[in-house]
C-alpha cells in the first residue's frame, strides 16, 4: 500500500482510482462496508481501490482541545486499510484552506483532475467542503459532469443503532468491551513501540512493557485483561491505562502499561499489540503503595481468570 502525503508526489494511475472518503477512526464494521463497496466497483471499473483520509481529523482540527480521543492511531488505521486491500491512501492536510474549498474545487479540481477519481463512495452522513455544507447530492452532481459516478452507502446497526466511532467510545468508555467488539468485528486494540519506563511496576512486584500511544486521551481508562501479539507470540497478561494517580502525580499523557504472565524477555524497541478483552475495574488513587499492591494481585487472578475462556486462536 502507498501512502501519499504530498500531492505533488501522485502520478498517477493507468486507469483511474475508485476513491472511499472518511476518519475511518476505528475500522468499524460500517468503514468496512464502505470500503468493500468501493472495492467492488474498483474491480468491475479496473480501478486503483484507493481511500482519503485526514490529518488531524476535521473534529480536532475545528475542536481543538476539546475532540474526543481518537480510537486508533494513524498507524493503527493505515495497517486496517492495508489488510483491507487498499493499495493508496492520500493522507490530506486538514487546515482552514482545505476546510474553505468550494464544492467545485472539492470534485473537480481535486478528485477528479489531481487524483484521477472515477468513482466515489463514502457514507450517508458524509459531508464535505466550506462549512461542511455539501452532500453526497452534490459529489453526484459535480462528478456527473466529468463522468465521475459517487454513491454512499447506509449505515450498518447493531441492536438497531448506527454504528459509529461514537457509538464505540461509548461502549469503551462503559467498559462494555463485548459490544465494541461486535461493532468493530475484532476486539478492540491499541499498538505502539515499548519503551523505557521508571520502573515503578518492577519495584512494586509487576513489571511492565510501557507503550507509546502517543496520545493525550485515551478511550480507554482502566484495568483490562489483555492478550499481547509480539513478533515472536501471543501472551496472557493486564494493562492499565491512564494516569497513574498512585505514583505519579499530575500525569497530563495516558499511559498504556502492560504486565506480561509467565515472561521474562525483554521487549524494549519492539511494536506489540494490545487486545482488550475485558475491563477490570476502573483507575483508582489508592492511600499508600501496600494498598496498590495488594490490588494488582487481586488483578492479576481476575485477569487470568477471564483470559483462561479465551483461546489463542481467537487472534
Amino acid at each position: 500500500m502507498r501512502l501519499i502525503r504530498c500531492l505533488s508526489d501522485f502520478k498517477g494511475t493507468p486507469n483511474g482510482v475508485a476513491l472511499a472518503i472518511g476518519n475511518f477512526d476505528g475500522f468499524h464494521k460500517g468503514h468496512q462496508a464502505v470500503i468493500e463497496c468501493m472495492k467492488e466497483k474498483a474491480r468491475k471499473l479496473d480501478l486503483v481501490p484507493a481511500v482519503m483520509i485526514f490529518e488531524p481529523q476535521p473534529l480536532e482540527f475545528f475542536s481543538k482541545d476539546k475532540s474526543p480521543a481518537r480510537l486508533y492511531s494513524l498507524r493503527d488505521k493505515l495497517q486496517a486499510l492495508e489488510v483491507a486491500g487498499v493499495k493508496i491512501v492520500f493522507c490530506m492536510k486538514f487546515n482552514a484552506a482545505f476546510a474553505a474549498l468550494s464544492a467545485r474545487e472539492y470534485v473537480i479540481d481535486l478528485l477528479y483532475k489531481k487524483l484521477q477519481v472515477k468513482s466515489v463512495t463514502v457514507g450517508s452522513l458524509f459531508n464535505f467542503g466550506e462549512g461542511g455544507k455539501y452532500t453526497i447530492d452534490d459529489l453526484k452532481k459535480l462528478g456527473s459532469e466529468v463522468g465521475m459516478e459517487a454513491s454512499a452507502i447506509d449505515g450498518v446497526l447493531l441492536n438497531h443503532e448506527r454504528i459509529s466511532s461514537t457509538k464505540i467510545r461509548e461502549y469503551l468508555f462503559h467498559g462494555q468491551l463485548d459490544l465494541a467488539k461486535e461493532a468493530l468485528g475484532r476486539y478492540y486494540s491499541m499498538s505502539g513501540i515499548v519503551v523505557h519506563g521508571n520502573q515503578i511496576g518492577r519495584n512494586l512486584g509487576f513489571p511492565t512493557a510501557n507503550v507509546n500511544i502517543n496520545r493525550r486521551i485515551s478511550p480507554l481508562r482502566g484495568v483490562y485483561a489483555v492478550k499481547v501479539l509480539s513478533k515472536v507470540s501471543l501472551y496472557d497478561g493486564m494493562a492499565n491505562v491512564g494516569y497513574r494517580p498512585t505514583v505519579v502525580a499530575g500525569q497530563n499523557k495516558a499511559l498504556l502499561e502492560v504486565n506480561l504472565f509467565n515472561f521474562k524477555q525483554d521487549l524494549y524497541g519492539e511494536s506489540i499489540r494490545v487486545f482488550f478483552i475485558s475491563k477490570i475495574r476502573d483507575e483508582v488513587k489508592f492511600s499508600n503503595i501496600e494498598v496498590l499492591q495488594e490490588q494488582l494481585l487481586a488483578d492479576k487472578e481476575k485477569a487470568k481468570e477471564i483470559l483462561a475462556k479465551h483461546s489463542n486462536e481467537e487472534f
